[in-house]
């Protein structure tokens, strides 16, 4: 959460920098705001009880098909049959990867329904903020506004619903949260600003190919062990983008 508040700042500069969205764009961000608090629930809740191996790879693997379900079933989203290639088979690596962290942990059932709960949550708001973006014209416009709501929605939960919340948020804080903010705030105005460009299944899916760097920089930094799985990780995401590269 500290990490989320630091984001602040930037977001109320980026209202300044580009204006607020027109009246038009309130009931989007509004939804779009509802839909990113309860990915935040969704994600403390499967982390309280999950492993971030597991409850991750499931959570991102599963949202850009979602998207692309979703998508294609209500909006009739015009898709090429290499980028449902593409897709399916990055999604299979991140689900089949989470899977068996799942296994080896003997995880319940209940993570793993967080998990894709919290995957459904991404989907929904990943839709929503692409067709706020394109309302609004601007992505740095809407974040901004969609930012101040949700982190209204969000504080608002954790105060009535966690146990000393305000407490355990001030004693805790670390400077290094000030940057998380600034990185998490850069990193989504980039995804709404592909999302103009792009579709948002394609958008969706190659964002979730962060895995690699996960897996790199624990190796390279955390000292991690490279074990088979994390290799056919990397092998199957890698012939994923490479088969969407061409597009």
């Amino acid at each position: 959460m500290a990490i989320f508040f630091t984001s602040l700042p930037f977001a109320l500069f980026g209202l300044a920098v580009d204006g607020l969205p027109g009246i038009e764009a309130l009931p989007v961000i509004l939804l779009s705001a509802v839909l990113q608090t309860g990915y935040n629930i969704s994600l403390f809740k499967a982390y309280t009880i999950g492993q971030l191996s597991s409850v991750y790879p499931v959570a991102r693997g599963s949202a850009p098909l979602f998207v692309f379900i979703i998508g294609f079933g209500f909006f009739g989203s015009e898709i090429s049959r290499e980028m449902v290639l593409g897709i399916a088979i990055i999604c299979a690596g991140l689900i089949a990867y989470g899977l068996v962290q799942l296994w080896r942990d003997r995880s319940h059932n209940r993570e793993l329904l967080l998990a894709l709960l919290n995957g459904l949550f991404i989907a929904l708001y990943s839709l929503t903020d692409a067709y706020g973006t394109r309302i609004t014209g601007s992505a740095l416009s809407f974040l901004g506004m969609m930012a101040l709501f949700n982190r209204v929605f969000l504080f608002a939960y954790l105060y009535f619903f966690e146990a000393d919340f305000l407490p355990r948020l001030i004693s805790g804080f670390d400077r290094r949260f000030i940057l998380g903010g600034i990185v998490s705030f850069a990193c989504y105005l980039i995804v709404l600003w592909a999302y103009k460009h792009m579709p948002v299944a394609v958008v969706s899916t190659i964002r979730e190919t962060s895995i690699i760097f996960a897996v790199a920089l624990g190796v390279i930094l955390l000292k991690e062990k490279i074990v088979w799985e994390k290799v056919g990780l990397l092998a199957v995401v890698l012939l994923g983008l490479f088969i969407l590269a061409p597009l």
